[in-house]
């Protein structure tokens, strides 16, 4: 696979995730992570933001995301928001122990399990992002040519 088709198809699986989840935050009882995000930005806003509230503007925000995931705008402006997006997400494993964890660190509830698979995003949308927020001078969905002839050389040996 091309490192071109790979980089396409991790930048549109994205999307698909944010903009499906994301739209589904905006119709009651669609989400089965509705309560737990509500929650979640209810206790990180120190239960200024009603959970209710909340959850419109999480809807907002991952149908926004998932569009600049879709369309390659912004791409610094993607990573910012995926960033706020999994220091939210990742903080029911410390706001909400008791419903993240069965006991122990080591022993993830579902819910837990579900926070923890996020792990695999952060990696898809650093290897999307990492060549342009880093100022790499190649093309972010290529190699450098030095890089593809070192490659090919070790192919054929």
């Amino acid at each position: 696979m091309s490192n071109k088709l790979a980089y396409h198809l991790t930048r549109m699986s994205l999307a698909f995730v944010y903009l499906y989840f994301g739209v589904l935050k905006f119709f009651d009882g669609c989400s089965p992570a509705e309560s737990l995000a509500g929650q979640t930005i209810h206790l990180m806003t120190l239960k200024i933001v009603s959970a209710e509230f909340a959850l419109i503007v999480l809807a907002v925000f991952e149908t926004a995301l998932g569009l600049l995931l879709l369309t390659d705008w912004f791409p610094r402006t993607a990573f910012v928001m995926f960033l706020i997006h999994m220091v939210g997400t990742f903080s029911p494993l410390i706001l909400m122990p008791d419903v993240t964890f069965n006991g122990s660190p080591l022993m993830p509830t579902l819910v837990g399990q579900y926070i923890v698979k996020n792990v695999v995003y952060v990696a898809a949308v650093t290897a999307v992002y990492a060549p342009v927020l880093f100022g790499k001078k190649e093309s972010r969905v290529g190699w450098s040519s030095r890089a593809n002839r070192d490659f090919s050389l070790a192919v054929r040996n």
